[in-house]
């Protein structure tokens, strides 16, 4: 199957879909294509023979009642080398590979006033509040890929400004539906899990801070040592202060922070990573820029954006045409600290539309 064909088939989906909707008030849809160019070398000015990527995500949901529902979508990521096009329904050793089409939701939410709970196949993200959407932690379907969570995601709200959340996670060997970095690779034992539980505060306070939170990730028997395979455990920590400006019109200056900490590193400082990023955030409800600078340790695995035993900045900048369509533009230095590995130029610029 080429790739206009499978482009065919996705609008043929989208507007089966469509038709749908409009006759069943229970039924809506929705997706996003996203077109996307990296460049990436050891050479500042040499970032113009990279790897262009089109992602495309169709979906529909169907509500039961007030309290009930089930969320179905299929993605597909494409890749300027035009590999084959096929289908899979389990992860192909973090993700999806380029060319094939995944079903990356497939879950049943019941929700109510106090309790959101998805059983299935879902997004999850403890992204922080900053212009990038991300976290230190890890984070789903990130600038190419396509990632998932495989098993339930609880949420409650403990208050009225507090939320706690638990997600549990089955992982098989060969087969994660995550990219961590290698030494988290959940290669010990046929079947693993990993977990996360949390707190998390949105709520604006009196000083101006919009986010509050702290997390717990563990994956027992699946981070490896040198003495054999041990509990990875991550701490995280959250706190996003935002300013609004009247000459932004609208807008606001945004500073968010975030630290993690793999408690079982062998050293504390290898297992640490701290993150600040600040900048502009909806001037004019249409431009966010942002500058990002983070030290990670060598034994940080979980974000798999983020490069171990390194020094990272970088700068973001997004454009909002309207609220379906964007484009925004990266360029990241990446120091690594070991000796043998050279300084890394890295070059994004993509373009979202929704619908």
């Amino acid at each position: 199957m080429k790739f206009r064909s499978l482009l065919f088939l996705l609008i043929t989906l989208l507007i089966g879909w469509e038709t749908n909707a409009q006759s069943n008030e229970n039924l809506s849809f929705s997706g996003d294509a996203r077109f996307a160019y990296l460049g990436s070398s050891s050479e500042p000015g040499d970032l113009f023979d990279g790897n262009s990527f089109l992602r495309v995500r169709v979906g529909g949901n169907y509500t039961f009642n007030e309290n009930s529902s089930f969320t179905a979508r299929l993605a597909t990521t494409q890749s300027n080398d035009f590999p084959a096009v096929d289908f899979a329904i389990a992860p192909e050793g973090g993700g999806i590979d380029n060319g094939t089409i995944a079903i990356d939701n497939f879950y049943y939410r019941y929700k109510n006033e106090e309790w959101d709970v998805k059983v299935g196949r879902f997004q999850y993200n403890s992204a922080v509040k900053s212009n990038a959407g991300r976290s230190i932690f890890r984070f789903q379907s990130n600038n190419v890929n396509n990632h998932w969570s495989d098993g339930f995601h609880a949420k409650k709200y403990l208050n009225d400004e507090w939320f706690g959340e638990v997600v549990g996670e089955y992982q098989n060997r060969g087969n994660t539906s995550y990219t961590y970095r290698s030494l988290l690779n959940f290669g010990n034992n046929e079947h693993n899990v990993a977990a996360y539980i949390g707190a998390q505060n949105h709520t604006r306070d009196d000083n101006g801070f919009i986010q509050k939170g702290f997390g717990l990730f563990v994956a027992p028997d699946a981070f490896l040592k040198p003495d054999g395979y041990s509990t990875y455990a991550g701490l995280l920590a959250q706190l996003v202060h935002d300013t609004p400006v009247e000459s932004f019109q609208g807008g606001s200056f945004r500073i968010a922070a975030e630290a993690g900490q793999n408690v079982n590193a062998a050293e504390f400082g290898d297992g640490t990573i701290l993150n600040l990023s600040f900048g502009v955030n909806n001037f004019a409800d249409q431009h966010e820029i942002m500058i990002e600078f983070t030290k990670i340790g060598a034994e940080w695995q979980t974000a798999n954006v983020y490069a171990p035993n390194a020094d990272e900045m970088e700068i973001r900048y997004r454009y909002f045409f309207s609220k379906k369509f964007n484009i925004d533009f990266r360029y990241r230095i990446r120091d690594s600290r070991y000796d043998f590995v050279d300084t890394n130029y890295n070059a994004f610029a993509r373009a979202t539309y929704k619908f």
